[in-house]
């Protein structure tokens, strides 16, 4: 979600970039994601109008039901939960993070990885998306993240860009590389090259500027441009091409097969490699890969549509093309 500039807006920066976020990472683990996630559910009851827009994507994507209410409601908390996610890398340690995340289908990751070619992992922008990232960093995989390098498509004021570096400061604890999407990407190709684990994510770009040339693939029945970077990469360095989503763990507690104890608050969830035409000319192997993608991404928002980010985007003229995809950007 993007929210505009204001005065109101840079008086709550400072509230919850200074006191609030020191006492949320002074408070007991997970205090901070119960704290923000609370944060988001509050504005979601204060901006009926930005929940109204949202209920009337989720329409737009999943057609009439029931639940269309709570979950516009769900996607504030969602929101909050990423935007803050920075106060928790501090405490999610290597002893802690079993209460933060569960993770399934690591035996997918293993299999990819003993191949050698590296591993590149797509994901939706769902819940606290960079978690997985981090999680797996702490268990000891080479982890790099490829982004958009922190560019926002709104000029922000002095208090927004104070928050913006402290936001940044934050999230530099995360236990990976991180590589700006934007810039040469020789660097996560040698990676891939030395057996490690790229993450890149499958649909928006956080700050609102889309990076890279897409492919216009139908999603929930809407046309939309899925990037081509992920499959650019598995492409070019003949790693698997795997997936990864995030989402609220709301099931009861069950048995864990990644050494974790007890219900953990959310669950990061690694599929089998995607397949696609590898071995046909470029725009082949483009259009094989993006339509995998664009099932996968289909599939994860149907299923958690509460804890997807882009809601608010989902729409002509935001993630959703009318007519023809913007082919501009670098070969990926």
């Amino acid at each position: 979600m993007i929210f505009g500039e204001s005065g109101a807006k840079d008086l709550y920066r400072k509230v919850v970039w200074g006191p609030l976020r020191q006492g949320l990472e002074a408070a007991p683990v997970l205090w901070e994601v119960r704290g923000v996630r609370a944060m988001g559910r509050a504005a979601g009851l204060a901006m009926g109008g930005k929940v109204r827009h949202v209920r009337d994507n989720l329409h737009r994507g999943l057609g009439d039901r029931d639940d269309l209410d709570r979950l516009a409601r769900d996607t504030f908390a969602t929101h909050f939960g990423n935007q803050y996610i920075g106060f928790l890398f501090g405490k999610c340690t290597a002893d802690t993070w079993p209460r933060y995340l569960e993770l399934r289908g690591l035996e997918h990751l293993r299999a990819a990885a003993a191949l050698g070619r590296g591993v590149v992992l797509t994901h939706p922008h769902m819940g606290p998306a960079q978690l997985p990232l981090h999680v797996l960093g702490l268990l000891g995989w080479p982890m790099h993240q490829v982004g958009g390098g922190r560019v926002v498509a709104v000029e922000l004021s002095e208090t927004g860009r104070w928050a913006a570096a402290t936001r940044a400061a934050l999230e530099d604890r995360i236990q990976a590389t991180l590589h700006d999407g934007g810039r040469f990407l020789r660097p996560v190709l040698r990676a891939l090259q030395a057996g490690e684990v790229v993450m890149t994510a499958c649909d928006g770009t956080g700050g609102g500027e889309e990076l890279g040339r897409r492919v216009v693939q139908p999603v929930l029945g809407q046309p939309m441009g899925i990037p081509r970077g992920p499959v650019w990469m598995a492409w070019k360095s003949g790693a698997p091409l795997l997936t990864v989503r995030t989402f609220r763990n709301r099931g009861p507690a069950g048995p864990r097969t990644d050494g974790g104890q007890g219900r953990a608050w959310f669950v990061a969830e690694i599929g089998p490699p995607l397949e696609f035409q590898r071995d046909g000319g470029k725009e082949e192997v483009f259009a094989s890969g993006t339509a995998a993608i664009a099932a996968y991404l289909t599939d994860s928002l149907a299923r958690y549509p509460g804890d997807w980010h882009f809601w608010d985007s989902f729409e002509p003229g935001g993630l959703l093309v009318a007519d023809h995809p913007t082919d501009g950007g670098e070969d990926r």
